[in-house]
């Protein structure tokens, strides 16, 4: 009889826990939820993390992924602010309104998320809504809930690798939803065009566009979204520079070469995701994936090189509610860069870039939340990263607080 391999192993002891584990989700907030009718919203979230961890957490680097060097900070040195936002809605008419978001990483200073301009024209086959400003673009609520003020701490492993955390970007959106958000078939349309100046895009390049479909069968609801980049000297920090700290936008490399590895050509930008939830709402089941494909060509001051690079990654969550107020839930992730250099001194090329080792990342993850009053989360999570050569085990207390009605009023 065949002995299993140890990664197999490793696989199996999480699913077995997965299937007994799932966490609350709080909700992140939303630049388009305005006020139903004229008047204005004040909403307020805060996610605060006492981690502990036996090596750097979250990691510093994802071998073989090429991002643009911000590295995240260390948390391990006590309570720790995850994220806070304080966000402002307003509508001024039945079809018009604005909002904006303010939020905080950390020890950074304070940034703007959203700041939108929204209009929306009822029809009798669904509504059509127009975004104009600085948004997170849509990639369905699977994906884009996997992060801020979400049941777990970390941003998934595919989400950090395809956009280095969120894709938040300047740009329109025109939406189409249906009437009936519960009927069988296409659900809702959004397309988007975008300044493109984040990561994976650069300072310098052509618009972005994206397109995102929403289709429900019952209670699955599928999305899949597309989106391409064409940076021109997008730049990323060489991986012999430590730097850290929030930021949505990339380095420059027609201002400098210096400890800066660059990037011109094509990203292309896939992701999709399932999610199933019953009409009892005791479980939910989700499963989502996002790829990152780059053709170009990628340099630095000690060499050039023409790059294939494709980045794959998804993950598998579970959510079991056996009472009112509590949760369990588990994830399951995985991610798989694949990088191709030809040309002069690819070896030190690849070294500055960090996509020498282009070996898988995996992780689980299980937490358990209790909602102590409405709108304010108390979780309790454990996990286990398997980076190449290293392994990560962390446990983390979690408060989260959301109150998106913290003041209100009408004109």
């Amino acid at each position: 009889m065949q002995t299993p391999s140890p990664r197999t192993e490793r696989w199996r002891a999480a699913a077995c826990v997965l299937l007994f584990a799932g966490a609350a989700q709080a909700h992140e907030i939303d630049a388009d939820a305005l006020p139903g009718a004229p008047g204005w919203r004040l909403g307020a979230a805060v996610a605060g993390v006492l981690p502990d961890a036996d090596a750097r957490w979250p990691a510093a680097r994802l071998p073989g992924v090429l991002l643009r060097g911000s590295a995240p900070p260390d948390q391990r040195d006590g309570l720790r602010l995850e994220h806070a936002t304080v966000d402002l809605g307003a509508r001024l008419t039945r079809q018009l309104g604005a909002a904006v978001a303010v939020g905080w990483h950390d020890r950074d200073g304070a940034h703007v998320e959203a700041a939108t301009l929204q209009a929306r024209w009822p029809g009798e086959t669904g509504e059509l809504a127009l975004r104009l400003g600085r948004d997170t673009v849509r990639l369905g609520a699977p994906i884009d809930g996997a992060g801020h003020f979400d049941r777990f701490s970390q941003t998934p492993l595919a989400k950090r690798a395809v956009f280095d955390d969120e894709w938040v970007d300047d740009g329109l959106a025109l939406a189409w939803r249906a009437g009936d958000g519960d009927a069988d078939g296409l659900r809702g349309v959004e397309a988007g065009l975008w300044r493109g100046r984040v990561f994976p895009g650069g300072e310098h390049g052509p618009l972005v566009p994206s397109l995102h479909l929403h289709a429900g069968w019952g209670h699955v609801d599928a999305h899949l979204s597309a989106a391409r980049f064409q940076p021109d000297a997008r730049g990323s920090a060489a991986s012999t520079v430590v730097s850290s700290g929030h930021s949505h936008g990339t380095l420059d490399c027609r201002e400098s070469l210096q400890q800066r590895v660059c990037f011109d050509g094509t990203v292309d930008v896939l992701a999709g995701s399932l999610q199933w939830e019953p009409d009892a709402g005791d479980w939910t089941v989700i499963v989502a994936a996002l790829l990152r494909r780059e053709r170009g060509q990628l340099y630095s001051a000690s060499g050039d090189a023409a790059v294939h690079s494709r980045i794959a990654g998804g993950w598998a969550d579970l959510v079991w509610r056996p009472l009112a107020r509590w949760s369990l839930a588990g994830r399951l992730e995985r991610l798989v860069p694949e990088n191709r250099l030809n040309g002069v001194g690819t070896a030190l090329l690849g070294g500055e870039a960090g996509v020498l080792e282009s070996a898988a990342s995996e992780r689980a993850t299980l937490a358990a939340s209790y909602e102590a009053a409405p709108g304010l989360v108390l979780a309790l999570e454990t996990g286990r990263q398997w980076l190449p050569g290293e392994q990560v085990t962390h446990v983390a207390l979690r408060l989260v607080w959301s109150r998106p009605q913290l003041l209100e009023g009408r004109w």
